[in-house]
């Protein structure tokens, strides 16, 4: 604890000689010195572990780059909020249902139709509840054990 409350040090860290090029490449394009680049890095993937809901935080390093570069990104709250055109309750869902819904998207391949769609939620509500039944259960058994 006493250290915490010292003024840290700088720390130098190591890049790999392959990520050299493309760092300082996508650096200039979004006006950054090569080393507040790597920082911004790794800062947005820190807080982006660091959040209670990884699919509704977004990078913003990723976010500045893309508008720089003017390409057109779906953000996770974007896509939730055109899922929620399709099911309106998906607000109403909580962190782990969403987890679930996002993976059963992720491992869909070839055309996303509203049936699909519908039928992920419903998978995804059922594996939340199954979940919550199996929490309930352990719960129960570690009570026993006590």
């Amino acid at each position: 604890m006493e250290q915490s409350s010292k003024k840290r040090k700088r720390l130098t860290l190591v890049l790999r000689t392959d990520l050299i090029d493309a760092v300082q490449e996508k650096a200039a394009v979004v006006s950054q010195g090569p080393n507040q680049f790597v920082n911004m890095c790794v800062e947005g993937i820190l807080l982006a572990m660091e959040a209670e809901d990884p699919n509704e935080y977004e990078m913003p390093i990723l976010e500045l780059y893309n508008k720089v570069k003017g390409r057109m990104s779906l953000s996770s709250k974007a896509a939730m909020k055109l899922c929620s055109v399709l099911v309106p309750q998906l607000y109403d869902i909580d962190r782990h249902e969403k987890q679930f819904l996002v993976g059963l998207i992720n491992k869909h391949e070839g055309k996303l139709s509203p049936q699909i769609f519908s039928g992920y939620c419903k998978l995804a509500e059922k594996m939340n509840q199954d979940r919550i039944a199996n929490e309930r259960q352990l719960a129960k058994l570690q009570a026993k054990s006590k």
